[in-house]
């Protein structure tokens, strides 16, 4: 089950690297590569992926209410 839920939370990190990757970078940067994020993703994306999602649930509630 842990395996599963690690799996997951990895490929949503990864989604999320890489595509603010390609908006942030996408100028004509030549040779970018998220090396040390990939490293850091592998390492807490069970932390990583529940804060990121309970953040963008907060935000689209509060932009609701307003």
């Amino acid at each position: 089950m842990f395996l599963a839920y690690y799996t997951i939370c990895v490929i949503y990190c990864f989604y999320q690297l890489f595509t603010k990757y390609q908006e942030r970078y996408n100028e004509g940067m030549v040779g970018l590569s998220p090396g040390l994020d990939s490293i850091m993703v592998l390492m807490i994306a069970w932390v990583l992926a529940p804060i990121d999602i309970f953040l963008t649930l907060i935000k689209k509630l509060k932009n609701k209410s307003v």
